[in-house]
């Protein structure tokens, strides 16, 4: 039995993986809320998943997605904006099945 923090935690990284799938966040934002998550999650260090989330977080943390754009000046998001378009679309395709296993392991069962 896992504690209500571990519970609640998981409740939140399947809602947030389940956004990233149904197009509602980028797959960079969520990798990275994920993988900022994993702590609380009690799953292995060597989770190949969240390793993936991890390295997205990794390859994509100089570029300004999430709440750090409210930092950048328009100028500076609009010369990032085809990085963060490529990295977007290899972040989805290097995440989704780590994405829709989260959401299959942690989401609420009915």
């Amino acid at each position: 039995m896992v504690s209500d923090e571990v519970h609640e935690a998981r409740g939140q990284a399947a809602a947030i993986a389940a956004a990233v799938l149904a197009g509602r966040i980028g797959a960079v934002l969520g990798a990275i809320d994920l993988n900022r998550l994993r702590p609380l999650l009690d799953v292995p260090d060597d989770d190949p998943h969240f390793e993936t989330f991890m390295v997205i977080d990794s390859e994509c943390d100089a570029l300004p997605v999430g709440a750090v754009r409210q930092h950048w000046s328009a100028e500076a998001l609009a010369l990032k904006k085809s990085e963060v378009a490529r990295a977007e679309q290899w972040a989805m395709e290097t995440g989704k099945e780590a994405f829709a296993n989260v959401v299959a392991r942690f989401a609420p069962r009915a």
